[in-house]
């Protein structure tokens, strides 16, 4: 072995050393750092009716109330096209007490209303798994109307890596 080679190998091995080096002190300084991002305030979110504007003419300006309904979607979506999302409702699906219509609505799509889904007390319990087509970053909102005429939501925010949709005559 020759003086450069040895040479290029002690550059490396430093190098080596420095990152090891920098992630300790970094590591060191993270309990410093935490309680600063600890102390800032949470993001908020709009009232569903800013969401999605189209819901003022769903609940003809009726109150949606936030619970009831229970909305899994992940976090972040690599792929727009597909979108998994499940959708469920406390109802007891009874003939007194049931939803009626269940939608699906999305904030910044060409076409907010992605699905509007009729249920009956024959249903059994309001449930709905799917996928979804998203274009971007956005919220999904699901409603609920009930048999009673009341109304209730719940919204999740979404990444989405790949857009869908790019305008409204993608869709279907």
């Amino acid at each position: 072995m020759n003086n450069r080679d040895k040479n290029a190998d002690r550059r490396k091995s430093n190098a080596t050393r420095r990152c090891v080096l920098k992630s300790i002190a970094g590591g060191a300084l993270l309990p410093l750092v935490s309680p600063v991002f600890a102390q800032l305030p949470p993001t908020t979110r709009p009232p569903l009716d800013v969401l999605v504007p189209v819901l003022k003419d769903i609940t003809r300006g009726a109150l949606v109330r936030e619970s009831r309904v229970k909305l899994e979607i992940p976090h972040l979506a690599e792929n727009g096209h597909l979108v998994p999302l499940t959708v469920s409702v406390e109802s007891p699906m009874t003939a007194a007490d049931h939803v009626r219509t269940l939608y699906l609505l999305s904030e910044k799509n060409p076409r907010p209303v992605i699905a509007k889904i009729g249920m009956a007390p024959g249903n059994g319990r309001a449930a709905l798994t799917t996928r979804i087509r998203l274009a971007g970053a956005q919220y999904v909102v699901a409603v609920a109307q009930m048999s009673d005429g009341s109304f209730w939501g719940a919204a999740a925010d979404v990444i989405v890596t790949e857009t869908a949709c790019l305008d409204a005559s993608d869709i279907t």
